[in-house]
């Protein structure tokens, strides 16, 4: 009984579980971590809050990402799945956080739409619902330091609905604020190619050529000012406004213009660009050669698609659109030509760009070829 007396006082000067400490952490663009934070508030101005006694403020344009503390399993698990392409699972995962900070909660929510519109794929209502609830958030979020981001998975959720003409609205919202509000070039960069798709997408291909030439030019001024972690985006969105400009010949089913252009582009000094003029002429030819296609043409396309897929070193957008038609042209040429297991293979080829690409656009139209 004694030694019970002489523990009690230890015991009750313990501290307990719901006491612990709020430790978030600010990974910040130059590859520095701040520690030990409670962050307070998540703007477009920048990070506030409290570390120790002491307040602090971090510029906006100087956070890579934030680390909450104690995150919830499910948050944890969903951005695991998010990562490696679940998005369904993730959309799920984020869908069921509950956390008593209201910014933890917030940022869940966020991550459930951003995880949501990457599931779409061809699901018209997946889209409206994923851009009814990106809109949600907008409204409740009209200043978070990921307002910028949400803004365009909205706009890219309303394109894949089919609401050209409200994507376009919320696009421009993006493009207008990026300069208004500071978001920085690459925000501007990135809502005018998401345009041009998404005029592309509207069969108005005069118009989107014009924007994928001014999402082109608006990547290229903002590379002489962007850091370190956005010059290889800002490249990649130069080498897909290019490639968006030779698709829009596509849209207008002028398949020898478009062949030309994407030949010009397999004499570029940057290698994305040699493959994705491969990539997009073996889709010219492939197209060109309609329901009833010469194996004449069709080894055509598949010689130049080859080419995309060897030469895209970075295993980018190119080799996603290369793989995508490689299955196609498998498909076409049909058992006489490529032998009995020529299905199986074409599927290997969808299974590629589905499981390899998650995030491309291609993505989806290849599960949806693997499922016929």
């Amino acid at each position: 009984m004694r030694f019970l007396t002489l523990l009690l006082p230890v015991a009750f000067l313990l501290p307990t579980v719901s006491a612990q400490k709020i430790n978030d952490v600010i990974l910040k663009k130059d590859g520095s971590r701040v520690r030990g934070l409670e962050i307070e508030e998540f703007l477009l101005s920048g990070v506030r809050g409290k570390r120790g006694s002491d307040s602090f403020e971090i510029p906006a344009h100087q956070v890579e990402s934030v680390e909450w503390s104690d995150l919830p399993e499910a948050f944890i698990a969903g951005r695991a799945a998010l990562e490696r392409g679940d998005f369904q699972n993730a959309t799920q995962l984020f869908g069921t956080v509950q956390s008593d900070r209201p910014l933890v909660k917030a940022d869940a929510e966020f991550f459930q739409i951003k995880a949501a519109v990457a599931a779409i794929g061809n699901d018209k209502g997946a889209a409206s619902t994923a851009a009814a609830h990106a809109r949600t958030w907008l409204d409740a979020n009209p200043n978070h330091w990921r307002t910028p981001e949400a803004l365009l998975l909205t706009g890219r959720a309303q394109r894949l609905a089919g609401t050209a003409g409200t994507a376009a609205e919320t696009l421009k919202e993006l493009d207008d604020r990026a300069v208004r509000d500071g978001f920085g070039g690459i925000w501007g960069a990135r809502a005018k190619f998401e345009l041009a798709l998404t005029l592309l997408a509207d069969q108005k291909a005069s118009e989107a050529r014009t924007q994928f030439k001014s999402a082109a030019s608006a990547a290229e001024s903002a590379l002489a000012s962007a850091d370190a972690t956005d010059k290889a985006e800002l490249a990649a969105l130069q080498t897909q406004a290019r490639v968006g400009e030779g698709e829009t010949y596509l849209v207008d089913k002028d398949f020898n213009q478009a062949e030309s252009f994407f030949r010009t582009l397999e004499n570029a000094k940057d290698p994305a660009l040699v493959a994705a003029g491969y990539a997009g002429e073996g889709e010219a030819i492939f197209l060109a050669a309609g329901a009833t296609p010469e194996p004449t043409a069709l080894r055509r396309a598949q010689l130049a698609l080859a080419h995309a897929s060897i030469r895209d070193i970075a295993g980018g957008e190119a080799s996603a659109k290369a793989n995508y038609y490689l299955g196609r042209v498998l498909l076409a040429l049909g058992p006489d030509l490529e032998g009995d297991g020529y299905k199986k293979r074409a599927q290997g080829y969808f299974q590629i760009v589905y499981t390899a690409y998650p995030a491309s656009r291609w993505a989806s139209l290849a599960r949806v070829e693997s499922e016929k």
